[in-house]
């Protein structure tokens, strides 16, 4: 009987390891999720024209947001939405210059320029004048995030004539007296 009890408990050290892990694989398999859905295309521009919104660094304000558009032709158009004690808000305008890795915004009306590094995804980060990127106390860049658009999509027959029959509907309950 001893040596039955000996010979088992090696095998049984061996066998029910080998026994769960087999038993934990046929569970991962079962709990595979549904395959994600087809989710429409960002287009992401290489250029630099577009939209950017973010926040700028304000030294006698409490918040400075800011909506820019770079134009094609090198122009800039800008709103500013500053908040100290009221809200101003500012209409700027424009133009800029962009090599490899910077953009440099001059603004009419000797309101100053902005100072700006290319980062990833066409964001913007704010540059202080000694060229480096802005991080306020705690850390965080000042950020004018690219603003993409989703691409279009191809129009179905079926969607236009679905859309054409409903269209044609409402028209004709429209036309029909009321009781």
């Amino acid at each position: 009987m001893m040596m039955l009890k000996s010979m088992v408990s090696p095998v049984a050290r061996v066998v029910l390891p080998l026994f769960a892990v087999l038993v934990m694989a046929s569970c991962e398999e079962e709990a595979k999720s549904d395959p994600l859905p087809n989710l429409p295309s960002i287009e992401i521009p290489k250029e630099v024209p577009g939209l950017y919104s973010g926040s700028l660094p304000c030294d006698d304000c409490t918040s400075r947001m800011v909506r820019m558009t770079l134009g094609e032709d090198s122009s800039v158009e800008a709103i500013q939405l500053i908040l100290r004690d009221t809200m101003e808000t500012d209409s700027l305008k424009g133009t800029y210059s962009a090599s490899d890795s910077t953009i440099r915004v001059t603004l009419e009306g000797g309101k100053g320029h902005w100072n700006f590094k290319r980062a990833k995804f066409g964001n913007l980060h704010y540059m202080t004048a000694a060229g480096t990127v802005y991080e306020d106390k705690d850390g965080m860049k000042a950020e004018m995030i690219r603003i993409f658009k989703v691409a279009p999509k191809p129009a179905a027959k079926d969607t236009a004539n679905e859309k054409d029959s409903t269209a044609a509907d409402t028209a004709k309950k429209e036309e029909q007296p009321k009781e």
